[in-house]
């Protein structure tokens, strides 16, 4: 039998998830990186072949930023440790960049009985970094669905016993 990390690397070019993957790791340092007004000011939506699509809360700031994608460039590849960030493509907010949630709202400590059995789950995933990253979104949900929260972009579907 195929382990899903077999699987994982046959449907995705490594490459290419690879230079994804390490791009998302330096964007979830968003804040830290590029600092707290700007981070207020933008979003990171997506990344391929090198170029970042952030969204900008307003035409102003689009403006700005042109001025100094390449110092931004410049600060998200030191982050990164290599140049992985080539271009910078703008794009403005429809319905304006939503605050960061203030650090009240963190979820709770995963039990060590929660954690076992989220790393049992998880074992079979080959790669280390995608293992990781999939006990952390597990986790997130698990604590998430504890306190009635439900995660962005959250829809309920109707199973097929309904």
């Amino acid at each position: 039998m195929e382990s899903f990390g077999q699987i994982v690397s046959r449907a995705f070019p490594v490459p290419a998830w690879q230079e994804r993957l390490k791009a998302m790791k330096v964007l979830s340092r968003w804040e830290e990186i590029v600092g707290e007004g700007l981070a207020r000011a933008t979003r990171p939506r997506g990344f391929s072949r090198g170029t970042l699509i952030l969204e900008v809360e307003d035409s102003l700031w689009m403006q700005r930023l042109r001025f100094e994608e390449k110092r931004l460039l410049a600060r998200l590849n030191q982050a990164a440790g290599e140049r992985l960030f080539k271009g910078l493509r703008l794009v403005l907010s429809r319905g304006g960049i939503p605050r960061p949630r203030s650090s009240s709202r963190k979820l709770p400590q995963p039990s060590p009985e929660l954690l076992s059995r989220v790393e049992k789950e998880v074992a079979v995933i080959e790669d280390p970094e995608l293992r990781e990253a999939f006990k952390r979104l597990r986790l997130t949900l698990l604590l998430k669905a504890r306190r009635g929260l439900r995660p962005r972009g959250y829809r309920a579907h109707p199973g097929p016993d309904r």
